[in-house]
C-alpha cells in the first residue's frame, strides 16, 4: 500500500471528521473509500464518454469501468446511450438461452 500525503481546505475536513463518526471508522479507512468510491464512479464516467463517442466497444467499455457487461449495458440505456442493442434486446435473447 502506498501513502498519499494532501491538504485539505478546513470546511472538507469537518466534513471529514463528521464522516469518521457517522461510519465509525478512523480517517484512514474513510479516506480509503472515499477514493476508491471515487475511481470507480470515474472509471465508469469515462468508459461511458468513450462508449457514448463509439470509441470503443460495450465490452471495453465494461472492461474500463470494471463492471459487467450487462451492467455496462443498463448503465449505457440510462444514460441515453445508443450502442445498437437494447436492455429489451438482452433480456429476449438471454430468455432464448
Amino acid at each position: 500500500m502506498k501513502t498519499v500525503t494532501t491538504r485539505i481546505p478546513e470546511d472538507d475536513e469537518k466534513a471529514l471528521s463528521e464522516l469518521e463518526e457517522e461510519m465509525t471508522a478512523d480517517r484512514s479507512e474513510v479516506l480509503r473509500r472515499l477514493i476508491r468510491d471515487g475511481l470507480k464512479d470515474w472509471k465508469r464516467e469515462k468508459a461511458l464518454d468513450q462508449l457514448r463517442k463509439h470509441e470503443i466497444t460495450l465490452r471495453r467499455a465494461a472492461e474500463t469501468a470494471d463492471t459487467t457487461y450487462v451492467e455496462m449495458l443498463s448503465l449505457a440505456a440510462d444514460e441515453g446511450i445508443d450502442i445498437g442493442y437494447t436492455t429489451d434486446e438482452l433480456e429476449r435473447d438471454l430468455g432464448q438461452i
